[in-house]
């Protein structure tokens, strides 16, 4: 997701705010109950990460001028919002539309660099959504607390629109999934483009341009078609219980694979021990359930995308089922995706380089 987009908010009455913003098409998107892609949880999961979970206070630039009372914080607006909110024109119409689920707030969890880190609820007016880099996991008596990188890291493959693995393969709409070539498209070959990225999510409608992702662009001269990316990393949730790992319906140019657990390590994964393929017979929604026996388990996962020609769009999240432990009226986080954790004894170890990585499958 790119953070580079900065909008003011000007404070208005809450009640004003609420009504025009439930009662247009951005709202509606966000909060209806007539959309069923995503579904309802799903957005209103989605909407609450985005006001709640990372927030800092902003400051105001420094003045040489004396003022009698202080300043109000600058409030701004960073982010993007997820692809099916088209009906928002921008990230702080679908933070406004946002607000008509009931219960979602807005919550400090960090602040400025330099100052303590605090959690705390502040004015809606006075907010700036932002990404967070690292975290710091539990300490055990044996062994130091591990830095953790926030975000899933994906390396980007652009398949020669000429060879035969594009025109025979990614471009047949009747080559299916099942028949896919994993290691004879990825093995050996470097990517165009890596980086880290906290929410899996990408829409294209032109597919004569170079794809743009995660701040990963495509070669002057290239298209999306034959473009392929590879995510990985690990799923961490707060809670101990059971998570719903939800894909959007794709265009049907688009090829999806998902692996959990050790499946998802290198030389472990293959199409035939998917735990989500898409498209499939089943068709929509494509999903699996991840389990996590405490909340100390960072849980591996990896995912293969593949377009072939056309617009291209995809949603990836991961939303609370059936946690375990939760106090009554507390709404549970949704889990976060993390690249690696340092140290001797990491919880989740740091991968292969892309270049090293072992496609075979186990064969």
């Amino acid at each position: 997701m790119n953070f580079s987009t900065f909008l003011s908010i000007f404070y208005v009455a809450p009640a004003l705010v609420l009504a025009a913003s439930c009662n247009n098409n951005c709202g509606r998107q966000v909060a209806g109950t007539g959309r069923r892609d995503p579904p309802l949880s799903s957005r209103s999961s989605l909407c609450s990460e985005f006001v709640t979970t990372y927030v800092t206070v902003a400051r105001g630039p420094p003045t040489d001028t004396p003022q009698s009372r202080e300043e109000p914080s600058v409030p701004i607006v960073t982010g993007t919002k997820p692809t099916y909110a088209r009906a928002c024109p921008d990230p702080t119409a679908y933070w406004s539309a946002c607000q008509c689920f009931t219960g979602i707030k807005a919550t400090t969890i960090t602040i400025v660099a330099g100052v303590e880190t605090t959690t705390s609820s502040i004015p809606s007016s006075q907010i700036i959504s932002t990404p967070l880099v690292t975290t710091t996991a539990t300490p055990t008596s044996d062994s130091p607390s591990p830095s953790c990188t926030i975000g899933a890291e994906f390396a980007l493959h652009i398949i020669e629109e000429e060879s035969d693995l594009c025109q025979n393969m990614l471009l047949d709409p009747y080559f299916g999934p099942e028949n896919y070539d994993i290691e004879g498209l990825l093995q050996g070959r470097h990517p165009m483009g890596v980086g880290t990225t906290r929410y899996i999510e990408f829409e294209q409608q032109d597919d004569s341009l170079p794809i743009n992702y995660g701040g990963v662009q495509g070669p002057p001269g290239s298209s999306l078609k034959c473009n392929i990316l590879v995510h990985r990393g690990y799923i961490k949730a707060t809670l101990p219980g059971a998570y719903e790992f939800l894909i959007s319906e794709p265009p049907r140019e688009d090829v999806l694979f998902v692996w959990f657990g050790d499946k998802a390590k290198s030389g472990a994964f293959n199409v035939s021990n998917a735990d989500i393929i898409v498209p499939n017979d089943n068709g929509w929604p494509y999903r699996y359930f991840v389990y996590f026996n405490d909340a100390s388990e960072y849980i591996p996962f990896r995912m293969f995308w593949s377009h072939g020609r056309g617009r291209s769009e995809f949603f990836v999240g991961i939303f609370p089922t059936y946690p375990v432990g939760l106090d009554e009226d507390v709404e549970p986080e949704n889990p976060v995706f993390y690249s690696n954790c340092s140290g001797s004894k990491s919880p989740a170890p740091a991968w292969p380089s892309w270049e090293s990585e072992d496609y075979s499958g186990g064969n």
